[in-house]
């Protein structure tokens, strides 16, 4: 049966690592979309007790959730809170991320409607250009905020466009506009709690990022957000994603597995038919381009996939039905990455895991060894 072992000592270990490369800057710990599909009360609460200094959630609901388990710390609702209930605005303390003046004016007239100020973590766009105000209006944006006097200016922040090495040039000229803002901002007499830039590439790679924050997401994970910042930082895979062998039959130099209508073995090996398909929300089009692990070693994923069955060529002895098969994660030695297989299907690397379905088995460990 197809289920994802989550290691809660690698996370344990990823996020003390981050903390160590980027202090004394602290940690926002990015738990979106379920922790990326990892489980977001179990990884929160691991990370709570490693000192995040706070966490990034998708939703009001997921702020609310960490709330009812004991987290006391600073949660940014980082997208889709625009219109939900207001107690959640007002009982439990969440911080909201406004991305445009609109979400500004938004929650200054709900903070002056329930008499609570709220806390908002002000977001320009210096050159990703996806969200946030834009750069050029950072000057109108600050004169106006200062006639707002009911919310709570708690940060000032962006994103930065930053994967690997290539966009450091980029990466540099944002960092430049972000400091015009943050100067500004002091200049009029705005002095927000904190301020925030980095994500996890830029935290591995580009230590004059400035900010009192920096906010990691796939990487406390154990996934490199690149392959060119991969070797940057020892990371563990927390997710292993894996299934069990069906059958195994011997397959000819020539003849086709599981047909000859979708492959032929270039040698002679062994067919194996393995319980994992794209209904675990694992992508079809990996087949023939991505590899799995048995016994550690790579081999190729064959053939086809349907919607509970998947396919794979070994060579050696004959393997065993109910052995695992590995289709991202660690197994012995060896480790297959999300930022290997997603150029395969033109994706990004996180939405791997938040794509698996929940009718995946999660098992939590906090004792597996780091190899």
């Amino acid at each position: 049966m197809p289920s994802a072992q989550i290691n809660l000592t690698a996370l344990k270990h990823n996020f003390e690592a981050l903390a160590q490369r980027v202090a004394p800057k602290g940690v926002l710990a990015v738990v979106k979309w379920d922790a990326y599909g990892h489980g977001l009360e179990q990884c929160a609460r691991v990370l709570n007790d490693a000192s995040a200094w706070g966490f990034g959630v998708s939703l009001p609901a997921d702020g609310v959730k960490l709330r009812q388990i004991g987290i006391t710390k600073p949660i940014l609702v980082m997208t889709d809170w625009v219109g939900k209930a207001v107690k959640q605005f007002t009982k439990y303390d969440l911080s909201f991320a406004a991305t445009s003046w609109y979400k500004v004016e938004y929650l200054d007239s709900l903070s002056k409607k329930t008499g609570k100020a709220i806390s908002t973590h002000l977001k320009f766009d210096t050159g990703l250009g996806r969200v946030g105000i834009h750069h050029s209006l950072y000057r109108k944006t600050l004169g106006a905020l200062k006639s707002l006097h009911h919310l709570k200016l708690d940060a000032i922040y962006s994103h930065l466009a930053y994967g690997g090495p290539k966009d450091r040039e980029r990466g540099l000229e944002q960092i430049k506009v972000f400091n015009e803002i943050l100067k500004h901002a002091k200049t009029v007499g705005i002095t927000p709690t904190v301020t925030h830039l980095a994500n996890s590439a830029a935290a591995l790679a580009l230590p004059e990022v400035p900010g009192d924050l920096v906010r990691t997401g796939i990487a406390l994970y154990g996934q490199p957000p690149s392959p060119t910042v991969a070797d940057m930082l020892p990371l563990e895979p927390v997710m292993t994603l894996s299934g069990n062998i069906l059958n195994v039959r011997k397959v000819k130099r020539g003849h086709g597995f599981p047909s000859s209508h979708f492959w032929k073995a270039p040698y002679d090996g062994w067919g194996v038919e393995i319980d994992l398909g794209y209904s675990t929300g694992y992508p079809r089009t990996m087949v023939n381009e991505a590899s799995i692990l048995y016994h550690g070693k790579r081999y190729p994923l064959v053939g086809m996939m349907s919607e509970d069955k998947s396919y794979t060529f070994i060579t050696g002895e004959k393997p065993a039905a109910g052995e695992e098969i590995v289709f991202w994660g660690q197994q012995e030695n060896e480790r297959i990455y999300l930022y290997e297989l997603s150029p395969l299907i033109d994706a990004l690397p996180y939405e791997l895991t938040t794509w698996l379905s929940n009718n995946v088995e999660r098992s939590y460990s906090d004792s597996n060894p780091i190899l």
